[in-house]
């Protein structure tokens, strides 16, 4: 799913850091309140608001990006394995 593709009242799971460092992330559900170019609005089901941008919404894997940039990462990411698996044989 495109961000494109992501509906207001669509329910999505970010994780999110405690403020403690030793405590484990835990993921929390939201639900899509508005939309923007850069960034959308998420509400808690407290009520609280906070704002996502999409690079966040890509790291929690709610959204990918277009299928061209999706088919240039795969693209760089198998070549950089190819380099990486030559180098360990040396």
């Amino acid at each position: 799913m495109t961000y494109d593709e992501l509906k207001i009242n669509m329910k999505v799971e970010i994780k999110e850091k405690p403020d403690e460092e030793r405590a484990a992330c835990r993921r929390m559900k939201y639900i899509v309140v508005a939309k923007y170019p850069s960034m959308c609005i998420l509400e808690d089901k407290k009520g609280r608001r906070r704002g996502v941008s999409i690079g966040e919404l890509i790291m929690n894997k709610v959204i990918t990006q277009s299928p061209y940039f999706e088919m240039i990462r795969q693209e760089k990411c198998s070549r950089w394995r190819k380099k990486s698996s030559k180098q360990d044989e040396r």
